[in-house]
């Protein structure tokens, strides 16, 4: 009974994972081309944020460029200090990664409503209060 039981475990293992938010975006990212995504954060940031405008702008799903579909993003806010991806939503919770743009050497400051953990150079894994 017992080798039934570790066997079970080995195999349900890759599914708790799966289940877990920061594991779940970590894993999208990794499938991502790092560098062209702060590209592509810069080149969003040009085209959408005016220097006096708002300081987010919500990028509609037919403005979301080829490289961050395949992050199977649910929504997309655009910051002055970079582009919010939401993976993963849970009742009073989302998930998912901060992009600076590249060339921008920002810092992300975690918030009482928004933490925030560096996973690599200009790219944060954020857990964020609705």
């Amino acid at each position: 009974m017992l080798p039934f039981r570790l066997l079970l475990l080995l195999a349900l293992l890759p599914l708790a994972a799966c289940s877990d938010p920061r594991s779940n975006s970590l894993s999208r990212l990794r499938r991502a081309d790092a560098a062209g995504l702060r590209a592509e954060v810069a080149q969003l940031t040009a085209k959408l944020l005016r220097p006096a405008g708002p300081e987010l702008v919500p990028v509609q799903p037919e403005l979301w460029p080829a490289a961050f579909l395949k992050l199977r993003p649910l929504r997309m806010n655009l910051y002055r200090d970079g582009l919010a991806i939401s993976l993963v939503a849970a009742p009073g919770l989302e998930y998912g990664l901060h992009i600076v743009p590249a060339g921008a050497s920002e810092i992300l400051k975690s918030t009482e409503r928004t933490q925030y953990e560096k996973v690599q150079d200009g790219i944060y894994y954020f857990t964020q209060k609705r």
